[in-house]
């Protein structure tokens, strides 16, 4: 309702960040800007309570950290008189009418980065094209991750001489990187040995959830150290997810509640799943995995960020519903960096062959590695066609 806590901010930097993948995609392009003008205040928006407490946690360049305001004019001239920004960057594509035309009665420039027009949502812009087009033109400059998503943009009203094709900047994320007895903490955190084959099930929606549970359980006699480690995208998803590992009779556990020490040896009560209950630990649990399914690709939700598995070199599966990455999906699985499956028999069969094979999953982690490797630099390139911006004000003081 645009009730913000005191400010004491000069003229900030307002960045809007909807959620935890568009939160973690601002961070090398912050870092960046700090780095380079330290002075620059942020004011980052998000529009979930994980994204906020990932902002939180993870951009300590923020200045301050708040909810998005609801999109109503009397709302955001509160929030503008308090914020008083001269720079609104907005990841991938947030397009708020009121947000917008705020912006341009206060002479606040918009700069679109990361922006993407999936293939879901493309139908529907372009329907409402009408309606969007007086928006658009809100919008000083468009920093597309594609020459596909810098044509969407163009057709459903942008003006062509406004956008740019600048990459995908969570090529650019930052990664952990852990010593071996950083490696070893995590494993005894989990109540492992360390000899455990580890399935990692990342971001997973409902309907993917049953599927693995019954891929785990066609794995288990051929693999006696087979251990899930199963994250559900959403945490109120929990009480459901238990309900089906207690029909399955799977033994399991929540994180939370692991002891910090090492099972006994032959411990019955030993949980062969172990379920994800925390905010934050995915991205460094990847590195124990022994191959990564990429959730919200089973089912069509459009799939998750691949990329952070492969910054380990790990071997990735994802399933044919992956047009929020749609560009990153195609390039992993043409040089064979990834491997894409069909449906429930095709995951059982791949899981099942590189589980055996450590040379061919070795070989599909090195290859997605690769990739990861030669598609950096975005962070640069937005920089670059954002800078006047920031000088602009830099150079007015």
């Amino acid at each position: 309702m645009g009730f913000l806590p005191p400010l004491v901010l000069k003229n900030p930097i307002w960045v809007h960040a909807a959620s935890v993948g568009e939160v973690l995609c601002t961070l090398p392009l912050l870092k960046k800007i700090k780095r380079e003008l330290p002075d620059c205040e942020i004011v980052i928006t998000t529009m979930t309570r994980t994204g906020n407490d990932m902002a939180k946690t993870q951009i300590l360049e923020a200045n301050a950290v708040l909810f998005f305001p609801l999109d109503h004019p009397f709302i955001l001239r509160k929030v503008f008189r308090q914020i008083r920004p001269y720079l609104l960057l907005i990841a991938e594509t947030e397009l708020w009418p009121n947000l917008l035309l705020s912006c341009k009665r206060r002479g606040v420039p918009v700069v679109l980065f990361n922006g993407r027009i999936s293939d879901r949502s493309f139908p529907r812009y372009r329907l409402l094209k009408f309606f969007f087009a007086r928006y658009l033109k809100c919008i000083s400059l468009y920093l597309m991750q594609t020459e596909k998503d810098r044509q969407r943009v163009e057709e459903i009203g942008a003006p062509p001489e406004r956008t740019r094709v600048a990459g995908n900047i969570k090529f650019d994320q930052t990664f952990p990187s852990f010593e071996p007895k950083q490696v070893d903490e995590m494993v005894r955190s989990l109540g492992l040995r360390g000899d455990e084959t580890i399935l990692v099930a990342g971001s997973t929606h409902s309907g993917e959830d049953e599927l693995l549970l019954s891929l785990f359980k066609v794995l288990e006699p051929a693999h006696s150290r087979l251990v899930m480690l199963l994250a559900p995208r959403h945490l109120d998803r929990l009480a459901e997810v238990e309900k089906l590992l207690e029909r399955e009779a799977i033994p399991w556990t929540r994180r939370s509640s692991l002891p910090a020490s090492l099972p006994a040896p032959d411990s019955a009560e030993k949980p062969r799943v172990i379920l994800l209950d925390t905010m934050g630990e995915l991205m460094k649990l990847y590195r124990l995995g022994t191959v990564v399914f990429i959730g919200g690709s089973l089912v069509p939700v459009g799939g998750h960020n691949p990329l952070e598995p492969l910054f380990f070199k790990k071997c990735v599966l994802f399933g044919p519903h992956m047009f929020n990455f749609r560009e990153i999906s195609r390039l992993l699985t043409e040089r064979e960096g990834a491997i894409q499956i069909q449906g429930k028999e095709d995951l059982v069969l791949q899981v099942r062959r590189l589980l055996d094979d450590e040379g061919a999953r070795n070989k599909v982690g090195e290859k997605g590695y690769q990739v990861l490797q030669e598609n950096q630099g975005a962070t640069e390139r937005i920089f670059k066609e954002i800078k006047p911006y920031l000088m602009k004000k830099l150079n007015a003081e």
